[in-house]
C-alpha cells in the first residue's frame, strides 16, 4: 500500500519562536485539531525528541488509538513526530520558516492506510476531508496565534 501525505500551510504574523511555543505544548493539539480526542504524555516527559503520547483520532466514527514519538525537536525550526503503534503507521510534523510577514507555518502527515482493499477505498474517500481539516486546523491556530498577546 503506497503512503499518503497530506499538508497545509498558513503565514502567522509572530515570530518563529511563539509559533514554534504554541505547538510545543501538547495541551494544544486537540484544541485545534478536529478529530483528536486524546494527545497524553507517557511519563513525566512532554517535550524534546523522545517524548511519547497515548493518542487517539475519531476518523469517520471510529477511534484510532496510537502511541506516538517525537523524533525531531529543533527550536524555532521543526517538531515532527512518528508512529510507535496503532493500527496506521504514520509520521508528521510542523516547520516554522521565518518570513517578511511573520512565519510560515506548515503541517504534514504521511501515513500508510491499512493493507487491504478496504483499507485503501476509505482513505481515498478521506482524502480531501483530511485536506480541509488540515488547512481549517491551521486557519485557527493562526487566529489564536495573532490574537495572543506578544
Amino acid at each position: 500500500m503506497p503512503k499518503r501525505e497530506f499538508s497545509a500551510a498558513v503565514v502567522v504574523r509572530t515570530s518563529p519562536e511563539q509559533a514554534f511555543d504554541f505547538f510545543a505544548n501538547h495541551r494544544h493539539v486537540a484544541q485545534v485539531l478536529e478529530g483528536v480526542t486524546r494527545w497524553e504524555p507517557i511519563g513525566s516527559r512532554s517535550e524534546g525528541i523522545g517524548a511519547r503520547f497515548n493518542v487517539e483520532v475519531v476518523a469517520m466514527g471510529f477511534p484510532l488509538r496510537s502511541v506516538l514519538r517525537l523524533n525531531r525537536w529543533r527550536r524555532p525550526h521543526e517538531i515532527g513526530w512518528e508512529s510507535e503503534s496503532g493500527l496506521i503507521k504514520q509520521e508528521g510534523g510542523f516547520t516554522f520558516t521565518k518570513t517578511p510577514e511573520g512565519v510560515r507555518v506548515e503541517l504534514r502527515i504521511a501515513y500508510i492506510p491499512p493493507a487491504s482493499v478496504i483499507g485503501a477505498a476509505v482513505a481515498g474517500r478521506l482524502d480531501w476531508v483530511v485536506r480541509q481539516r488540515l488547512q481549517q486546523a491551521l486557519e485557527h491556530i493562526r487566529g489564536t496565534l495573532e490574537g495572543a498577546p506578544s
